[in-house]
């Protein structure tokens, strides 16, 4: 469980770096959506890796990790509009991260439950 809480909390610095890099430093890509992609990956991630970090009831882990997730999420595109540098929110990113963040506690709650 250690293990696990601590990979869970080293994603969630990934993501709170991964938000800060200026813009003009993130290599474009010619794919559509690819940033919406990245958003969605580094969310399912936080939410797969919390649910399996946390020791309480299924339920309450998915109420906790839904409750912070999108609490990291809508933070983190409120926190880039203050960064002095290229970066801003953006609506669509905390909705491509609210995705991942539901797709990863509901994929993981089925698969646990049924175990």
């Amino acid at each position: 469980m250690r293990k696990a809480r601590i990979l869970a909390t080293a994603w969630t610095i990934l993501i709170v770096a991964a938000c800060t890099i200026p813009g003009r430093d993130i290599p474009d890509v010619d794919i559509d959506f690819a940033d919406k992609f990245a958003h969605f990956a580094l969310f399912f991630g936080y939410g797969w890796l919390w649910m399996r970090a946390m020791a309480a009831p299924l339920r309450k882990r998915l109420i906790l990790v839904g409750i912070s997730g999108v609490l990291l999420s809508i933070g983190t595109e409120f926190y880039q509009g203050l960064l002095p540098w290229e970066r801003s929110p953006d609506l669509y990113d905390s909705i491509a991260n609210t995705a991942g963040l539901a797709v990863s506690v509901i994929s993981y709650s089925a698969r646990f439950k049924r175990a």
